[in-house]
């Protein structure tokens, strides 16, 4: 009798656990968060996505309050819409939102120290989609690996009361981006330790590269015509550190905005691409370390601190008198992370 008892208990609590989910489905807010697929298949469990989100790794000077000592503690990520109908990052708490606030709730299962992380990693249950069988390694296709261009898979996120999050379906960005170093630092020149001095060159009148070239592609997913902006000097992309461990400004900053201008629209036809180089051994990508601005590849740790290039153009407000500004696409396109040397 026991066995069977437990049996039925368990039973039970499926059956309410499958009847809260498909409560929020049709009863909860809608909302679409930007996703990184990977690993999308498991023999074992049938086909499936492995998601991360853009609001998997909070950044300490977003959260509010205490942080817990408690890993079981709740954790609730404030939610906000951006340029496009994506929700993004607001700030995180450990006190319950009230009000008209729409958030997710979730948790840290991960080992973590605020003294020396400067972000704090947590899941909200939406981390797997499971899928038609073989459609997983489809999707995997089309999201793209290596320095294939990446189109951003953005889940439709269903939320309870309480922040509970059901995933309820997918769609497919309209702009994609790959990423891809042109031209490595030299190899056993740049010391990825922190500052510490480099040996110097064989030959004093070659000069060593300590950060790497890269490429950024932006390609239109959309099907149909779509424009980018691209402000002189390359404003409409940002590099931001994207280490757990650390948080790395960036030494150069734009004082005064720049209008756009018609000739900085570039108008791409369904599956066009364009790309862009950047030179990480120009100031203008020098980050600030103890004893001033340098390149990535003088101050940074290889293996641990990365980077990310962010594709964001002007506002619609900003664009509202050009020419093609109803074929602009308004967002924030994150690339995959970075260093010296690697990309992830």
């Amino acid at each position: 009798m026991f066995i069977i008892g437990s049996v039925l208990l368990q039973l039970f609590a499926l059956i309410y656990m499958a009847g809260v989910r498909e409560a929020i489905i049709h009863t909860g807010k809608t909302v679409f968060l930007g996703t990184a697929p990977v690993d999308p298949r498991d023999p074992f469990r049938g086909d499936y996505v492995s998601l991360k989100y853009e609001i998997s790794e909070i950044p300490l000077r977003k959260f509010r309050g205490t942080l817990p000592a408690d890993k079981s503690a709740k954790y609730y990520t404030v939610l906000k819409k951006g340029e496009s109908d994506l929700f993004d990052l607001d700030y995180c708490t450990t006190v319950r939102p009230a009000g008209d606030a729409v958030f997710i709730k979730g948790r840290n299962e991960y080992r973590f120290n605020p003294a020396s992380q400067k972000y704090l990693p947590l899941k909200y249950g939406i981390e797997k989609y499971f899928v038609q069988q073989k459609k997983g390694l489809d999707i995997e296709k089309r999201a793209g690996r290596g320095n294939d261009v990446h189109v951003p898979l953005e889940v439709e996120v269903a939320l309870g009361s309480d922040g509970t999050a059901v995933a309820k379906d997918y769609r497919w960005g309209q702009l994609g981006v790959g990423l891809e170093i042109t031209e490595r630092s030299q190899p056993g020149r740049n010391n990825w330790n922190n500052g510490q001095e480099q040996p110097p060159p064989e030959n004093k009148d070659v000069k060593v590269r300590k950060s790497p070239k890269l490429k950024i592609t932006l390609q239109n997913a959309s099907g149909k015509p779509l424009a980018i902006v691209n402000l002189p000097d390359s404003r409409s992309f940002n590099a931001v550190s994207a280490s757990l461990e650390k948080e790395w400004t960036f030494a150069k900053t734009f004082s005064e905005p720049v209008k756009p201008r018609n000739e900085d629209v570039i108008v791409l036809k369904p599956d066009e691409k364009v790309s862009f180089d950047f030179d990480f051994a120009e100031p203008r990508w020098f980050v600030n370390g103890k004893k001033g601005p340098d390149e990535i590849g003088v101050l940074c740790n290889e293996w641990s601190d990365m980077f990310r290039i962010i594709y964001a153009p002007p506002s619609r407000e900003e664009c509202s008198t050009l020419e093609k500004k109803g074929l602009i696409w308004h967002g924030k396109l994150m690339s995959r992370r970075f260093n010296a040397g690697r990309v992830d």
